[in-house]
């Protein structure tokens, strides 16, 4: 009887333990929940999302027949952006393909579960597919970073020796610098139908300014690299550059 009583106790003492358990943690019980997708697109990509914990997880389709490279949604105040064109592990979402990624989100904090928007998707070839002005957003940020990759880029090919890093750095400025005549000049080389008189747009400007932070910072850290590691520096500067270019 003892032992059959001492089983019994046993048993009931692990059920007491996984119900505390699960009452004191709600997640290990938790289930995803399926949120409502509004697509502003043509439906040439499928859109779905759920909901657990505090996370909202999407999964994106690529129906059409080029890559997305970028795709902007909403998640009731709050604005995702990915655009691949700057990342070393997604470089797109290739036609057939499904992009998954959870984000944090509390739905506590706005009192019920979110709508996800699909506001627009940009493709490789540089059409968009949704809200036409959030993607020109986009593609003006862009052309801004490709116009002072491409100046800098021909100063790495010329003088990326890394025998002088100062010198380069002071052209490297230089060029990052200068004023809205040149960025035209610029422009109209990488895209012959704009013209010279067209003016420069806010995002556009945004690029120039984060392409130009991002490469200072760059340069300042290859200046503090013993000199016998600074010409290799400089050369996969140089690569890193000439490759996100072609991306751009």
């Amino acid at each position: 009887m003892s032992h059959r009583f001492l089983a019994a106790i046993s048993v009931l003492a692990i059920l007491l333990v996984l119900t505390c358990t699960v009452l004191l943690n709600p997640s290990v019980s938790a289930s995803p929940q399926e949120l409502t997708v509004v697509s502003r697109t043509k439906g040439n990509e499928v859109l779905t999302a759920d909901a657990v914990d505090d996370q909202v997880r999407i999964k994106l389709k690529n129906n059409h027949k080029d890559t997305i490279t970028a795709f902007v949604i909403t998640l009731s105040d709050t604005t995702i952006m990915e655009d691949f064109v700057y990342s070393d592990v997604h470089f797109g979402i290739e036609p057939g393909d499904t992009f998954e990624k959870s984000y944090l989100f509390s739905a506590s904090s706005v009192g019920q579960l979110p709508t996800v928007h699909l506001v627009t998707v940009v493709l490789k070839d540089r059409t968009s597919d949704g809200d036409s002005k959030v993607a020109q957003t986009i593609t003006d940020e862009r052309l801004g970073e490709k116009i002072q990759l491409h100046r800098i880029v021909k100063i790495l090919e010329k003088e990326g020796s890394g025998k002088d890093i100062k010198g380069l750095k002071g052209n490297v400025t230089a060029a990052l610098d200068a004023g809205e005549y040149e960025v035209r000049i610029t422009r109209k080389e990488l895209l012959p139908a704009s013209r010279m008189d067209d003016s420069l747009s806010e995002d556009l400007r945004n690029g120039l300014h984060w392409a130009r932070e991002k490469m200072l910072r760059k340069l300042q850290t290859l200046e503090e690299l013993p000199a016998e590691r600074q010409e290799q520096g400089v050369t996969e500067l140089k690569t890193r550059s000439q490759k996100l270019l072609s991306k751009l």
